[in-house]
This record gives C-alpha cells, structure tokens and sequence, in this order.
C-alpha cells in the first residue's frame, strides 16, 4: 500500500549556480530507486531565514510530492542525511483533503 508524501530539501544557494536543478534530479533518482509513483516537484526558489542556519541566512526550497510505501521512507531520507549541500530536509505525510473542499459557513 503506497501513501502520498511531500519533501522539503533547503540547499544552500552559494551551491548551486543553477538553482538547484542538478539536485532536483538527483532527488528524482533516489526517488525512482525507491519504487515511487507520481514524482512532482516544485522549485519554491530562494528565500531568506527567520534565523540563520550556521552563517547562512538565505537558502534555495525545493518541494516534492511522491506516492511511496512507508517502509521505503527512511531509505530515501538516508539517502540525503550526510550531503553537505542540504541545509534542511524534511518528509512527511501529505495528507491535505483532495478535490473540492468547501468552506463550512455558520450562522451567527
């Protein structure tokens, strides 16, 4: 049984001259490693800290949104655990309601 997931990786944008596109890739073959289905990812570009992370104050997020079985997640986060170009990362379970949500709307 595969369950929806979502990645966030925070690189360090001093890196990546291409805004982390050769990383991305590079996620999408671990993904493709671990048997997933419907690989999507969005480059949500670069952003600055609340508080730096060792002397960075601004990094680049990428996001990603895969089906995967559960025992396959801590195979892909360990994949990502010691790269020195990930300042964060981070996978869980995307479980936002699907397809028309409406609002409830009481009476006052």
């Amino acid at each position: 049984m595969t369950r929806e997931y979502e990645s966030i990786f925070i690189l360090n944008d001093r890196k990546f001259e291409d805004g982390g596109e050769a990383f991305s890739s590079k996620v999408e073959e671990a993904l493709k490693q671990c048997d997933v289905e419907g690989v999507n990812k969005q480059n949500l570009g670069r952003k600055a800290f609340a508080r730096p992370i060792g002397k960075r104050t601004h990094g680049l997020y990428w996001s990603f949104f895969f089906k995967m079985r559960p025992d396959q997640v801590e195979n892909f986060q360990d994949k990502f655990r010691l790269e020195e170009n990930v300042l964060r990362h981070v996978v869980f379970l995307d479980d936002r309601p699907k397809g028309d949500v409406r609002t409830l709307q009481l009476d006052q």
